[in-house]
């Protein structure tokens, strides 16, 4: 460690202080779905960040034809504008036999968003309430990748 002191506005870190990402042992695919083009850049660039391939989409009717080249290992969608939609996205993945047993991860689930008579999404899920760009769900998905 380089000494300071008091006066030295540049002050010198320990490197144990400072965490750094490290690379992922198997970087990832994920496709992000979402219409709030500030919160989906903000967690494209935290997944990148982490070292994973991401790709974007508003709505499942982008997702189906691309799945060919890009199949991805996580799908996270973006419930905080229109829950309805994203949980109409989130049922139809469950229903293809392709995407039945992909993990999905909804954002925004507020617990007002399930209303009786909705058919349960099953499979894989994760449900977080608070909004994708939300730090501590930004950190849960990279951590649970």
């Amino acid at each position: 460690m380089t000494p300071t002191t008091d006066n030295d506005e540049n002050a010198a870190f320990e490197p144990s202080s400072i965490r750094t990402p490290r690379p992922p042992l198997l970087p990832r695919k994920v496709w992000i779905l979402g219409l709030a083009k500030d919160r989906v850049a903000t967690a494209v660039a935290a997944l990148e960040g982490a070292g994973h391939a991401v790709r974007t989409a508003e709505s499942g009717a982008e997702l189906a034809p691309a799945l060919r080249e890009f199949r991805p290992d996580l799908i996270v969608i973006d419930m905080q504008d229109e829950p309805d939609r994203a949980r109409h996205i989130a049922t139809q993945l469950r229903a293809d036999r392709a995407t039945r047993q992909l993990p999905i991860v909804l954002v925004g689930a507020r617990g007002i968003d399930i209303k009786k008579g909705d058919k349960p999404i099953t499979g894989p899920t994760r449900r977080y309430t608070l909004p994708m760009d939300a730090p501590s769900v930004l950190n849960a998905i990279v951590t649970e990748l």
